[in-house]
C-alpha cells in the first residue's frame, strides 16, 4: 500500500502581512493566514471533491501543512488545485507544495518529512507566474499600483483600491483576538484595535513594537518522542505533538495577555468611564498576528513589549512543561518603532533579533538553550544587519558594547542579565530623582571619548550617589564580562531606551 505525505508552505508570510502601515490591512492579512489553519483547508478539499480526514491531518499552523493522502488519485487533485484556489482566495500570497511517497505497511515517516521538507525549499526558489497581473489600460490602485478593483470612500475622497487590499479589509474575523483572549472574552469590535492609534492610545511621543517569538530545538523534541515508531503510531503521536504544542502556545499568550496588557485595558476604561469628553474610547494596545505552533507575533504598545514577551517566554516554558516530558523553551525578538515607520523593516529586524538570541543561547547550551529575549529601539531612517548596527550604534570607542542582551527570563549561570533586573533598572531611571539625561549624556560620550565619559560619570556620582549605586555604577562604570571572549557590555544604554518609551 502506497501513501503520499504531502506538505504545503506560505511563502513570504511576514512581507504578505507587513507590506502596509495600516492596521486594518495587517489584521486583515493575519487573519487571512489563520484562516488557512482553520476551517478553508478542510473546505477546500470538499471544493475539488476530495474526501477530508481529519485524522490524516499532522500539521496546520501558521501557514506550514502536512496531510497524509491514503490514494495517489485525491492528493494529486489536491496539488493540482491548491495554488490556483489561494490565488483566487487570498490574492496575493505564494505557497509551495511538495510530495513523497511512502510504500509498505512501515515506512519511515520521519525520513519521508525531511525530504518534503527539502524539496519545499527547492520549490521556494522556483517563482510561479504572476496572478496579479492587469492590462496596461486598467486604473491602478495609488499606493500598490496593481489593478484597482473596487473604489471605497475615505473621508472625503474616493480611494481605488486592488484586489489584495480588498481581500485582506473583507476578512473581518476576530479569530486571533480570540486566541490571544480567550473565546468567552465577551469583548466586541469596539474593544479591538482599529488603528495604529488605538494601540499607542492616541498619544503623540507614541513608540510600538513589533515582537517575534520562536520555540528551541523543536525537531530535536520531535525526533525524540517520535523515536521508533510505528507508521500510525508516529502519524498519531506527530498529529497530537501538533495539536498540544498549538494549545500550549495559545494558552501560554492568553497568560501574558491577562498578566500584562489586561490590567492595563481595565484601567484605562475606568478613566474612560469618568472622563473628560475630550477622552477617546480605549482599545486594547495589541493587534495579534501570528500564534500558532511554536510561533507568536503581535504588535503592541512599546512600552509594555518586554514584560509581556518576559510572561510569554515564562508561560511557554511552564505549559509545555505540563504537556511535555522536558518542555521547550523560546526566544523572542522585539523590534521597537515609532508608527510610521515601515512595518516590514520591523518585522525583518524582530525576527533577526529572535535568530541573534537563539545562536548566543544555543551556544551556551545546545540541548536546553535558556529562554532569552533582545530588544532594538529603532533610532535611525534605515535597518541594517542586527551586527552592524552594534559596530554603529552600540559599541564604545574604545569596542565594548552598549548593550549586554539577549536577557534571560531566568537567573543562569552563564553570567548574562535578566528581565526582571534590566526592568528594575529601567524603573529606576524613571524616577524624578534619578539624573537621566546626564547618564544618557554620558551613554552618548562612550561612542566618542573615552576619558570624557569617565569624568561626566565621575561628576554623576558626586551630585547624586545614591541613584547611580542602585544602577550598579557606583565603583566601576557598569560594564561586565560575562564569558573569557566576551567582549564587556553595560545594561545602561538598554535601560535608557524603555524608560523613555
Amino acid at each position: 500500500m502506497t501513501q503520499y505525505l504531502y506538505g504545503a508552505k506560505v511563502q513570504g508570510i511576514q512581507s504578505y502581512i507587513f507590506e502596509t502601515n495600516k492596521l486594518k490591512d495587517i489584521g486583515g492579512a493575519s487573519e487571512l493566514i489563520e484562516s488557512l489553519s482553520g476551517e478553508r483547508f478542510a473546505d477546500f478539499f470538499g471544493s475539488v471533491g476530495v474526501a477530508y480526514g481529519k485524522n490524516q491531518l499532522l500539521r496546520n499552523a501558521a501557514g506550514e501543512i502536512s496531510y497524509l493522502f491514503p490514494d495517489k488519485a485525491s492528493c494529486a487533485a489536491v496539488v493540482r488545485n491548491f495554488e490556483r484556489y489561494i490565488a483566487t482566495e487570498i490574492p496575493g500570497l505564494t505557497v509551495s507544495q511538495a510530495v513523497v511517497p511512502l510504500e509498505g505497511d512501515t515506512p519511515d515517516l520521519k525520513s519521508a518529512s525531511n525530504k518534503v521538507n527539502h524539496l519545499l525549499q527547492v520549490q521556494r526558489n522556483r517563482s510561479g507566474p504572476p496572478t496579479e497581473l492587469g492590462w496596461m489600460i486598467s486604473e491602478r490602485a495609488r499606493k500598490t499600483g496593481r489593478p484597482g478593483v473596487e473604489e471605497v470612500r475615505k473621508k472625503d475622497k474616493i480611494e481605488l483600491i486592488d484586489r489584495r487590499q480588498q481581500s485582506k479589509r473583507d476578512a473581518k474575523s476576530t479569530r486571533l483576538y480570540d486566541k490571544l483572549i480567550g473565546e468567552n472574552h465577551g469583548l466586541t469590535n469596539k474593544d479591538f484595535a482599529l488603528d495604529l492609534t488605538d494601540i499607542t492610545g492616541n498619544r503623540e511621543r507614541a513608540w510600538l513594537a513589533v515582537v517575534h517569538a520562536d520555540g528551541n530545538n523543536l525537531g530535536k523534541l520531535i525526533q525524540k518522542l517520535l523515536k521508533n515508531l510505528a507508521l500510525d503510531d508516529v502519524q498519531e503521536g506527530y498529529r497530537q505533538f501538533s495539536e498540544t504544542l498549538e494549545a500550549a502556545t495559545v494558552a501560554a499568550a492568553q497568560t501574558a495577555y491577562q498578566e500584562i496588557l489586561a490590567p492595563v485595558y481595565e484601567r484605562e476604561q475606568e478613566l474612560y468611564r469618568d472622563r473628560d469628553e475630550k477622552i477617546k474610547q480605549p482599545r486594547l494596545p495589541i493587534r495579534p498576528v501570528v500564534i500558532g505552533g511554536d510561533d507568536l507575533t503581535v504588535i503592541l504598545r512599546a512600552e509594555y513589549a518586554v514584560p509581556f514577551t518576559e510572561a510569554y517566554l515564562a508561560a511557554f516554558e511552564r505549559e509545555t512543561e505540563n504537556l511535555f516530558k522536558n518542555g521547550l523553551t523560546a526566544c523572542a525578538g522585539i523590534a521597537i518603532i515609532k508608527p510610521k515607520y515601515p512595518f516590514h523593516y520591523a518585522a525583518d529586524l524582530a525576527e533577526e533579533l529572535c535568530s541573534w538570541t537563539k545562536k548566543i543561547v544555543k551556544n551556551l547550551d545546545k540541548e536546553s538553550a535558556p529562554s532569552s529575549l533582545h530588544f532594538h529601539k529603532v533610532q535611525a531612517s534605515f535597518v541594517e544587519d542586527y551586527n552592524e548596527i552594534i559596530k554603529r550604534e552600540l559599541s564604545t570607542i574604545d569596542g565594548r558594547l552598549l548593550t549586554a542582551g539577549p536577557y534571560f527570563v531566568n537567573a543562569n549561570d552563564f553570567g548574562y542579565p535578566t528581565v526582571k533586573e534590566l526592568l528594575v533598572h529601567s524603573e529606576i531611571l524613571g524616577k524624578d530623582d534619578t539624573p537621566t539625561g546626564p547618564l544618557r549624556d554620558y551613554v552618548g560620550e562612550l561612542r566618542i571619548d573615552h576619558e570624557a565619559a569617565k569624568q561626566k560619570l565621575e561628576r554623576i556620582r558626586d551630585l547624586n550617589d545614591k541613584a547611580t549605586k542602585r544602577l550598579g555604577l557606583k565603583d566601576n562604570e557598569g560594564f561586565h564580562k560575562r564569558g573569557k571572549n566576551d567582549k564587556a557590555s553595560t545594561h545602561l544604554y538598554d535601560a535608557i531606551q524603555l524608560a523613555n518609551l
